[in-house]
């Protein structure tokens, strides 16, 4: 047999060797790129669901966060709002016995006092305290001694040394034949007004009324003033007495007798004391707090 590497017989068989075919290899460029791509792919999906992720939990926390911030503004407001809205104002009531004599001392309690002239400020509902101040003279109804009303001078004189006055709602009592705060008074558009002195220091201090009737005093006790009303008829004398033995620093009059007046307890109760006789004057004036 004639050896031939590319020739074959009819009676010949050629046996092929696999190992004879070649597989065409694969480009290594191409199987790179692809890998990349595949990489490429799984980082975006990593990245996506981890950006999800971290955006619920955002939103999440933003929303937990809004609670505390809303409760905050919301006490604010309530807070601001008890600043605001006033409460209202009542008089605190105290009943003493001091040597034998029954007095009420009444305490205004958030409330601003002012003096009005004329009878129909007796009938302010509005007001916790309301108490006659200054005398009106018999012989031509005008008001004793000197006088201010929301700074206008309305009567002249110093027909009593004792006084009051109330200068941008704080009001003042002593004793001075002349005192400043009479023109304090007129520039401030305050209050003022005369009366018979009664305690002055502590001490008592003479009247020449010497005929007894129920009392009523402007007094000033640990630092504030207060309404004292005696429950029986006393002099000048003894009521003075009985306001020094209550612990009174200073303290003027205040129209006694029957002379009417109102208050309001702390259960809103109002109350009258003295009798309500309608005035013949026009010059009538009270103190009012309210």
């Amino acid at each position: 047999m004639t050896i031939r590497r590319h020739d074959i017989n009819d009676d010949e068989i050629r046996i092929i060797s696999p190992s004879g075919i070649k597989p065409k290899p694969k480009s290594r460029q191409r199987i790179l790129i692809y890998g990349a791509i595949a990489v490429i792919l799984t980082l975006g999906v990593i990245i996506t669901y981890l950006a999800l992720s971290d955006k619920e939990v955002s939103d999440t926390t933003l929303q937990i966060e809004e609670i505390p911030t809303v409760q905050v503004e919301v006490y604010r407001e309530a807070t601001d709002t008890a600043i605001i809205v006033n409460e209202p104002g009542y008089v605190s009531v105290t009943d003493t016995v001091v040597n034998g004599v029954g007095l009420r001392i009444l305490t205004p309690e958030q409330a601003t006092p002012a003096l009005v002239i004329g009878p129909e400020a007796l009938a302010d509902t509005t007001a916790v305290l309301i108490v006659q101040a200054a005398d009106v003279r018999g012989d031509n109804g005008q008001i004793a001694g000197a006088c201010v009303v929301s700074g206008n001078l309305v009567s002249r004189g110093e027909a009593k040394a004792g006084f009051c006055a109330i200068i941008n709602g704080e009001m003042t009592i002593g004793t001075a034949d002349a005192t400043p705060m009479l023109e304090q008074a007129i520039e401030s558009e305050g209050y003022f007004f005369r009366q018979y002195p009664l305690v002055v220091g502590g001490q008592i201090v003479e009247n020449k009324p010497k005929g007894i009737s129920l009392r009523k005093a402007l007094a000033e006790i640990d630092g504030r003033i207060r309404v004292v009303l005696s429950s029986e008829r006393l002099t000048f004398h003894d009521f003075s007495q009985a306001l020094v033995d209550a612990g009174v620093r200073n303290a003027i009059y205040l129209v006694g007798s029957t002379a009417a007046g109102t208050y309001t307890d702390t259960e809103g109760n109002r109350y009258k004391f003295g009798v309500n006789n309608d005035s013949p004057y026009d010059q009538i004036n009270y103190l009012v707090w309210k």
